[in-house]
């Protein structure tokens, strides 16, 4: 297998696996009190532009410019930052409704701490890239 397939691949994964938990995990079930209510509130907003990140892993063997960890963090922010400034729009229902942010997992309520659960969300990924999997021949 080609180092670049193997990237693509584990990238993928990554992303994949963490958009379905998003989409799928029955936090009600397992979680309550203080814990219930963090992840409720913010767990698909740290999990979501991680995977995001982790995408813009496996495209940029196909789109070089992607190379740069900051180009993929700020892309990676800017997604679910754009969406959550645009819940306003959504609720009002002026036309946006084909995709909302609900529909990603990120919630119809806008909340200002949602912003530093992405750069949260962001800084993990950015930091398991470059400490993690650098060491892994085939990343690089």
């Amino acid at each position: 297998m080609k180092k670049s397939s193997a990237k693509v691949l584990l990238a993928s994964a990554i992303a994949l696996t963490l958009v379905w938990f998003a989409a799928n995990f029955p936090y009600g079930a397992y979680l309550d009190g203080m814990a219930y209510r963090m992840y409720a509130s913010y767990g698909n907003d740290v999990l979501l532009p991680f995977a995001f990140y982790f995408g813009l892993c496996a495209l940029e063997v196909f789109i070089p410019a992607l190379h740069s960890w900051k180009r993929k963090a700020i892309i990676a922010f800017l997604i679910p930052f754009t969406l959550e400034l645009l819940q306003p729009l959504w609720r009002r229902g002026i036309g946006l409704d084909v995709m909302s942010a609900d529909h990603l997992g990120l919630g119809t309520a806008f909340d200002p701490l949602d912003f530093l659960a992405y750069a949260l969300g962001v800084f993990l990924a950015a930091l398991t890239e470059q400490k993690l999997f650098a060491r892994l021949s085939f990343w690089s």
